[in-house]
């Protein structure tokens, strides 16, 4: 039996002789673990990662490192309690952040990504999603060098797949997305749950505690909205200024959002004082609500290269 705690990324040191070893395995594992059919499946590269990740894991969970052959490709471990696990990773350069901040200075919480067409498949029969990070070096190629020191997993928690189809938030290719101080568009269809709505663990040994009661639990379990304060602030202020929701409910809400300061625009503040000077010209925004628009978003000035 699985007892919550609060989601906090555990750090596995992937620097040491023992994880060169794993990398190694993970490597020559690869050839019969990449998947080259099948929609919107992750590049080569990110497919290594996941294979790195599943070998560290069932590493540490005292498993086989490398799965049975005959397993179903549903699922990545399958517990003594037979729940059955699949490992879900992101690569990059950086550690992994449960906050960051964007131009405005105010935090953005972490989320994680799901390829919608695994997620909403019923064939693959995973129970659960364990939600890990891999930092790679600058060339993260597998198994990479013993002399590369960027290489470690960040083991953040897990969810039932029930419950990540129920409330995690499905974005259609196309769909804009903020991380860090930038924003890009995501290239497939992407399903985003957020870190704080993971069940945490203690050790990743936890993980063999979890059972099929507690993944019922899960399944039924009711988690926070899955997007930053931020975006469900920008959300509130939309809906408001559609006439789809009265002004007097924005300051309850933020008080339920609990974060201080102005969340900032999409849009560069720049635009924002183009288009209200334009506005002015034409005698539809006042002098004293363009010198507002102006104090709450100041316009940024050329500095140069």
């Amino acid at each position: 039996m699985y007892n919550y705690v609060p989601p906090r990324p555990l750090e596995v040191d992937l620097r040491n002789e023992w994880a060169y070893q794993l990398r190694t395995r993970a490597a020559e594992w690869l050839d019969d673990y990449v998947t080259t059919t099948g929609a919107e499946r992750g590049t080569a590269e990110q497919q290594g990662y996941g294979a790195l990740a599943e070998v560290v894991v069932r590493n540490l969970l005292g498993l086989s490192d490398i799965r049975p052959p005959d397993q179903s490709a549903g699922f990545d471990i399958e517990l003594p309690s037979g729940v059955k696990v699949d490992v879900k990773c992101r690569g990059g350069a950086f550690p992994f952040q449960e906050q960051y901040e964007g131009r405005d200075g105010l935090p953005r919480e972490a989320k994680h990504n799901l390829f919608a067409r695994q997620v909403y498949d019923e064939d693959l029969d995973t129970d659960v999603y364990l939600m890990v990070h891999l930092r790679t070096p600058q060339n993260g190629q597998l198994p990479g060098t013993t002399r590369q020191r960027n290489w470690r997993l960040y083991v953040c928690g897990w969810v039932s797949k029930l419950r990540a189809v129920r409330e995690g938030v499905y974005l259609p290719r196309g769909s804009l997305t903020e991380r860090g101080g930038s924003w890009f568009v995501y290239r497939g269809q992407e399903v985003e749950f957020y870190n704080k709505n993971l069940n945490g663990l203690t050790a990743v040994r936890d993980l063999l505690q979890v059972d099929s009661q507690d993944v019922e639990e899960d399944s039924r379990r009711v988690g926070g909205f899955n997007l930053t304060s931020v975006d469900a602030a920008r959300i509130v202020y939309d809906l408001v200024g559609r006439g789809l929701m009265s002004q007097d409910r924005i300051g309850p809400i933020s008080e339920l959002l609990a974060f201080g300061g102005r969340v900032g625009p999409i849009l560069h503040p720049n635009q924002y004082a183009h288009f209200a000077r334009w506005l002015h010209a034409q005698g539809l925004v006042t002098q004293p609500e363009l010198d507002l628009i102006i104090q709450q978003l100041p316009a940024e000035p050329y500095a140069g290269i």
